[in-house]
């Protein structure tokens, strides 16, 4: 039939011929022939070798001595043990002396209140020290506290004069002046109590002068 391939023709024997006539350079220059290796030339199985230069080294960082950290972390706490030390004197102080201010202030003012409602043997058991009470009876006080209400008046007002308290080096010794007001007296008088702390820590009245009024009464 026309047109319908003669048998035994095969496409691709076409294809191998005509790739086979380029290789031997019968091909009319479409494509490039291989070109040959010239005479005498070493044929080179394996690439040459590149030299590779060697990547520096990093140098390790010197490290501490156990001994000189041990030593460090020593001085720190002795420091701070130190520190300690001192804020926590400090403190102790501070606070003994609020404690002390307190206890002799506390016992001046339960005095002053005892003369102003004329309550005066609590006065005498309460706020005084030995050494007033072995030279003086209660009854002996008592006399004085009412020879001095009717001479002066009674006690109607008392208020401790600013920047009066005065306290020795070693905190066994107070003392406070007030500012006194009686019924009859036209204007205040002093009258200054000085105190002294017990083995026990307590504050007693150890002075209040030659007498409780301004003067010693001398009235009928």
């Amino acid at each position: 039939m026309q047109g319908r391939p003669s048998q035994g023709y095969d496409p691709r024997d076409r294809s191998s011929g005509k790739l086979l006539a380029t290789s031997n350079g019968n091909d009319s220059g479409k494509q490039r022939a291989i070109p040959q290796r010239p005479p005498g030339m070493p044929r080179v199985e394996n690439p040459p070798q590149t030299p590779r230069v060697a990547r520096p080294q990093r140098q390790p960082k010197p490290t501490r001595s156990f001994g000189r950290r041990l030593l460090f972390i020593a001085l720190i706490f002795v420091a701070c043990a130190v520190i300690a030390g001192i804020v926590g004197f400090g403190l102790v102080n501070y606070f003994t002396g609020i404690g002390n201010s307190a206890g002799a202030a506390n016992t001046t003012t339960d005095f002053m209140l005892n003369l102003k409602s004329q309550n005066y043997d609590q006065a005498y058991n309460n706020d005084l020290d030995a050494k007033i009470t072995i030279s003086v009876t209660k009854d002996e006080f008592k006399q004085m506290a009412l020879a001095d209400d009717h001479c002066f008046g009674v006690v109607t007002d008392f208020n401790e004069v600013p920047g009066s308290a005065v306290s020795s080096t070693n905190d066994s010794t107070q003392s406070y002046t007030f500012n006194v007001s009686r019924n009859k007296l036209t204007k205040t008088y002093e009258l200054t109590l000085t105190l002294q702390k017990d083995p026990d820590g307590n504050w007693d009245i150890t002075s209040y002068g030659a007498d409780l009024g301004p003067t010693t009464p001398t009235c009928k």
